[in-house]
């Protein structure tokens, strides 16, 4: 339990960090990125980095991850510079698509509510 209040601590501070470091980049395609959240591996040596993604094609997609591959260390540099860790973990990024899914999902009820509502009606 407390291993687990720790890692949740640890990936919540960490999405701060990574929110200012990408804020503070002067490549417009990723300091206008939003972080969905952050998944850290136990010991703080990976960190996966959940970018939303319901507005990005997969063609800006691609151009997001090389832009990303080159800003790396200096992302990693800002996360030693604001934390007291020895090492920054290897980050990741990967395009978070549970807000599209959940809308799409949204989109299904809404018209099986409808489809029954029609037929309520008819009856």
């Amino acid at each position: 339990m407390q291993n687990k209040i720790l890692q949740e601590r640890r990936e919540s501070f960490l999405q701060e960090i990574v929110n200012e470091a990408l804020g503070s980049l002067g490549d417009s395609l990723l300091n206008t990125l939003e972080v969905t959240k952050v998944q850290c591996s136990k010991g703080k040596h990976d960190a996966k980095v959940f970018i939303e993604s319901s507005s990005i094609d997969k063609a800006m997609q691609n151009k997001i991850l090389q832009a990303f591959k080159k800003a790396r260390p200096i992302i990693q540099e800002y996360i030693l510079s604001a934390t007291s860790w020895h090492t920054a973990p290897k980050i990741t990024l990967v395009f978070d698509e549970s807000l599209q899914i959940q809308n799409n999902l949204d989109k299904i009820f809404a018209q099986i509510n409808a489809k029954s509502s029609n037929n309520e009606n008819k009856e």
